[in-house]
């Protein structure tokens, strides 16, 4: 399910605890790359996706959940671009079943997988070895080809909420003054 990041952070800062019993955790907030960055991946699986993606303004927040008529707990909870998929992301650089999550049920602790991708699964910066789970913890960033996606468990979501609102007036603050000098990025 795909939740909009500003109504989430809206209702997180007016009652967190209501957020806490109506969404899911852990969550993955994907996040459209920065105006002018280009793609590391240019290898497609699949084009003419019509799903929601997120803006720069508005990111998207997937819960990390097996959808309720897919329940086979032995596969993980399947992220990819294919309607099957329990997480769906789309974008075509991302393989019809890219990861797989999985909750250690003794400890608690998120793994996320590779299962096999054409573009990879990065953590932290670090490409996966696919079928290698590999341990989440409060917060992670990963990477599904081209996709940036930020792994929050509840205990991290308010400081994301405080880093994400603090980097976007940042930016707002820097275009200001070339805005009001005349001046844009274009010229």
């Amino acid at each position: 399910m795909h939740l909009k990041f500003s109504t989430l952070t809206s209702q997180f800062l007016d009652d967190p605890q209501s957020v806490r019993r109506a969404v899911c955790w852990p969550v993955l907030v994907w996040e459209a790359p920065p105006v002018g960055v280009r793609p590391l991946f240019t290898r497609s699986t699949m084009t003419g996706l019509s799903m929601r993606r997120p803006t720069v303004a508005e990111p998207l927040v997937l819960e990390v959940r097996k959808r309720s008529h897919l329940v086979t707990p032995a596969s993980g909870i399947t992220l990819g671009r294919t309607p099957d998929s329990d997480i769906i992301v789309d974008d075509p650089t991302v393989s019809r079943v890219h990861a797989t999550f999985n909750e250690e049920s003794q400890t608690g602790v998120w793994y996320v997988s590779d299962a096999g991708s054409h573009n990879g699964t990065w953590q932290d910066g670090t490409l996966l070895i696919p079928g290698r789970p590999m341990p989440l913890f409060d917060r992670a960033s990963l990477r599904f080809g081209d996709v940036m996606a930020t792994f929050l468990h509840f205990s991290a979501f308010n400081q994301f909420i405080l880093d994400w609102l603090a980097r976007h007036s940042r930016a707002a603050r820097m275009q200001l003054p070339m805005m009001e000098s005349g001046l844009t990025r274009e010229g």
